[in-house]
């Protein structure tokens, strides 16, 4: 009969294949690669001669073909793409000249504005002194009216003194006329034997 301890273990499996010490793992036999299963057109002949007809590889010229395709539209999207930038190029450069354009046209304007400014401060300028001028021939007219006016008034005293000057005058003249023909006259009355003027008042008295 078994022992207990014989009963009690558990059955161990045993492996698919026996162990082998001397295999080593990394080398590996790599199978042949299976050849490619070549599909063949349908052909339009229906189920006839299909047996006596032979299967064709691939042309390379499909290939070629796929491959200029993909170049052809790179090359067309590579130029799409540069005809793009172009035109962005020159919508760009187009908007900074009418930009600067606009610019010089504002420094004009700014450059006119500043030159009217300055001929505005300069009639400005002008017109302040010609009032100042005015309001000091203002002040000073009244002074000189004044004098003007004393002037005239002295004019007039003399233009009316003159009468009475002149008439005092010639009667001065006349007297020393009087007195200077009075001895000459007695003379030739004394000389004549006639009585002189001077007498005879005398004898009137």
């Amino acid at each position: 009969m078994e022992s207990p301890a014989e009963a009690a273990a558990p059955p161990r499996r045993k492996p698919l294949q026996p162990k082998n010490f001397d295999f080593i793992p990394s080398v590996w036999i790599q199978p042949k690669p299976k050849p490619m299963a070549f599909r063949c057109p349908p052909s339009t002949g229906g189920g006839v001669g299909k047996e006596s007809r032979p299967i064709s590889p691939p042309e390379l010229g499909t290939m070629a073909g796929l491959r200029d395709a993909s170049l052809s539209e790179e090359l067309a999207a590579a130029r799409r793409r540069r005809e793009r930038l172009r035109a962005e190029r020159e919508r760009t450069e187009e908007a900074l000249r009418e930009r600067y354009a606009a610019m010089r046209r504002w420094a004009v304007e700014l450059e006119k504005w500043a030159e009217e400014q300055r001929n505005l401060d300069l009639e400005l300028r002008l017109l302040i002194e010609l009032r100042d001028l005015q309001s000091s021939s203002t002040i000073s007219s009244p002074v000189q009216s004044l004098r003007e006016k004393e002037q005239q008034r002295s004019m007039e005293v003399k233009l009316q003194m003159s009468p009475v000057q002149s008439l005092r005058e010639k009667e001065q003249q006349k007297i020393v006329e009087v007195q200077l023909q009075g001895p000459k006259i007695a003379e030739q009355n004394s000389e004549v034997g006639m009585p002189s003027s001077i007498e005879e008042n005398e004898t009137e008295k």
